[in-house]
């Protein structure tokens, strides 16, 4: 057998981790400058999977065993004093320059990052609706080394069972690893194709679909021996090939491709070729220049480097406003300081330290310590939100009506539709603006975007003959308890079929610049389930067309033409079954990136500050093509309750001491409760409701 190369420092392989971790930043500071950078992070789980599985591939031929403790013991010194000191930066960061609104959120973010499980944490806000407006969190990057960390638990385990079952038997080692490794790699792939295919935003973030890419680098450490015994001009044409499949899917690749299904093989092996060419011819061409000294020296910087830069590019975006791609640029190289300084002060001296060394447990007591920062620096931040000063209690409010209620019966006349420089009493709590949602987020009655299952939730009068289907996105959802009201006043049993992002049309929806699938088949068998059960009437109501291309048009262009067209083509089918539609209109939707929790903590005298324009709020809705649409089916019907969602020209964020919105989208639960009887009464007008008595809208309060 060809000896294997000396297990000294690959040059090539730090200016490989130069070459990685350039990708991203570039990509960070502004993904127009560099398309498909984000491979950057593929890069190193290849380069991760290869250092680190032969090392313990040579352990077990050496030695006969794998050392957990030794093992372990080197990981928790190497990453997790660096990573602590990050991780408090990061806390100091959301608690000083980014939104109030977002430290309980980015709070257990740090501490799931301390805990190596924070790519779990953001794969659920990935499909979690109600999550949609969370911003970037300051430890967004931490979900690849959470990623890493959790191979690491598992793949050493493994190489456990491979030594006791080749005890003795040296020579197998290598090949049961392959096995053992396969076992994990095979179905890794075919998951995160799955994923891929659903447009399952979770794809990029879970452990699941990532193995494979570690596993890769594991495979072709295993296969060192093999890879010694390729003619230096084979090896040096495969480096080549490699470099060039990297170079191609950096330039070419764009973030709207679902990811990292099998795209991702295309870095991930250009990669492996790149590592395995340069086995076998070390000083080839793509040798020679990944070992360039400038790049050897970021390479070594390379951990810290990842770790400090996108809490430095966040702090100047966020806190400064430095934004665009020239200031992208500047914050990445600016995030080397801390990254040298972190690097020569903290990572190597740990690294290294010969007392470390001797001492697997007080490396690991060390690694521990380093946790215990970063969760505590995490609580901290979630438990530092400062308590609004007004009060919500119920027995504040005494007799008067709340929310839309207050505006009595004409709602442009009451001066509580009038945004206010400041409000005594607020209901929810500014603080739990955003988690108050309706009461169906408890139920399996919603399909989130990634599903296409139709999801029935019966509600109303569940006892009367009359049925109602209430169908739409999540814009029809946020009225489930006002629409729960109608239903028990009207005698009405109500059915909600409703969708994240997923109108009740015909039109082609378009997500990450590829055919919504899913939506598409929602909408299919919604249709069909609407015509078997032949209800007595349809409420819908959906938000603006994002997403919608017309029938020639490029990805991410919106049609409101193809939007009104695919409202027009399920209402018709609806009237040709005699089944009435009730087009509830959108609410006007609120300028991109409305915090109604920051702006009105932010401007505690002056909320005037946080209302927004009535016109610009009812263009930017749903409500123009829902109105298109009704004036050309003739079995529909509007109903507008824009006049007490927004009274006068610009939007008012309190109405009846209730806040309006809870996100730049969608209205509160409890403002959406409030509109119950005018819903009622709206209903009954359109002819809904003929027949039925409605509670009455009380008169105009006094106002104090």
């Amino acid at each position: 057998m060809t000896k294997e190369r000396s297990t000294g420092l690959r040059t090539d392989i730090e200016g490989l981790r130069a070459l990685a971790i350039g990708l991203v930043l570039v990509y960070h500071a502004s993904t127009k400058l560099l398309p498909g950078g984000f491979i950057g992070v593929d890069i190193f789980f290849v380069i991760s999977g290869f250092l680190i599985t032969g090392l313990l591939v040579r352990e077990a031929e050496a030695t006969g065993k794998v050392s957990l403790s030794r093992f372990y013991a080197r990981r928790a010194k190497r990453l997790l004093p660096v990573s602590a000191i990050v991780l408090v930066a990061a806390a100091i960061v959301t608690v000083t320059l980014l939104p109030i609104s977002q430290r309980k959120v980015f709070g257990f973010d740090i501490v799931g990052a301390a805990l190596y499980v924070v790519n779990w944490v953001f794969a659920g806000r990935a499909v979690d609706y109600a999550a949609q407006d969370a911003g970037a969190s300051p430890v967004l990057h931490y979900w690849s080394l959470a990623v890493e960390e959790q191979f690491y638990i598992v793949w050493p385990l493994i190489l456990l069972v491979v030594v006791a079952l080749t005890k003795h038997k040296s020579r197998l080692v290598r090949p049961a690893m392959a096995v053992g490794l396969a076992v994990v790699v095979i179905p890794s792939l075919a998951w995160s194709a799955i994923l891929a295919n659903r447009q399952d935003p979770s794809d990029f973030f879970v452990t699941t679909t990532r193995l494979w890419e570690l596993g890769i680098g594991g495979l072709l450490a295993i296969a060192v021996p093999l890879l010694t015994r390729i003619p230096r001009a084979l090896a040096n044409a495969i480096a080549l090939a490699g470099a060039a499949a990297v170079a191609f899917a950096a330039i070419t690749f764009h973030d709207t491709l679902p990811w990292p299904g099998l795209w991702a093989l295309v870095p991930v092996l250009g990669t492996a070729a790149m590592i395995g060419g340069g086995v076998a011819a070390a000083k080839g061409p793509v040798g020679t220049v990944l070992s360039w000294r400038p790049l050897v020296w970021i390479g070594g910087l390379s951990y810290s480097l990842y770790l400090w830069h996108w809490v430095v590019l966040l702090a100047g975006r966020e806190g400064f406003g430095l934004t665009g791609a020239k200031w992208g640029l500047v914050l990445v190289t600016a995030a080397l300081i801390p990254a040298w300084i972190g690097h020569k002060l903290v990572e190597n001296p740990v690294r290294f330290s010969a007392a470390l060394s001797k001492n697997s447990g007080m490396a690991l007591a060390v690694g521990a310590a380093a946790t215990l920062v970063g969760v505590v620096a995490g609580l901290l931040v979630a438990v530092s939100a400062p308590r609004p000063t007004v009060t919500n209690s119920d027995a504040t409010f005494g007799e008067q009506p709340l929310g839309a209620m207050a505006l009595g019966a004409v709602p442009s006349e009451s001066a509580l539709g009038w945004a206010q420089d400041s409000y005594d009493v607020l209901w929810p709590d500014p603080s739990a603006v955003s988690a108050d949602t309706p009461s169906y987020v408890s139920k399996d009655c919603f399909t989130q975007p990634t599903e296409a299952d139709l999801k029935p939730c019966d509600f109303g009068d569940l006892d009367s003959a009359v049925h109602v289907l209430a169908v739409g996105d999540s814009k029809l959802a946020q009225y489930y308890d006002a629409l729960d009201f109608v239903g028990k006043a009207n005698g009405w049993h109500l059915t909600m079929y409703a969708k994240g992002s997923c109108p009740f049309s015909a039109a082609t929806r378009f997500r990450d610049g590829e055919v919504w699938k899913v939506c598409t088949e929602w909408n299919d068998a919604l249709l069909a389930e609407i015509l078997a059960v032949a209800p007595d009437a349809v409420i819908t109501t959906q938000g603006a067309n994002t997403g919608i291309l017309p029938q020639n048009g490029a990805a991410g262009a919106e049609s409101r033409e193809d939007g009104v067209a695919g409202l027009v083509e399920v209402w018709s089918a609806l009237q040709s079954a005699d089944v009435p539609v009730f087009a509830l209109l959108d609410n006007p939707r609120a300028p991109t990136g409305y915090d109604p929790y920051t702006c009105l903590v932010d401007n505690a005298d002056n909320a005037t500050a946080c209302a927004f324009e009535r016109v610009r709020g009812i263009e930017n809705s749903g409500a123009p093509a829902q109105v298109a649409a009704a004036a050309l089916v003739e079995g529909a019907t509007v109903v507008d309750l824009t006049d007490y969602l927004c009274p006068q020209q610009v939007c008012a964020p309190v109405i009846g001491n209730v806040i309006v919105y809870r996100d730049g989208t969608h209205i509160t639960n409890t403002y959406a409760k409030s509109l119950g009887p005018v819903l009622a009464q709206r209903l009954a007008a359109a002819g809904a409701a003929s027949n039925v008595a409605v509670p009455a809208v009380p008169a105009v309060p006094a106002v104090p």
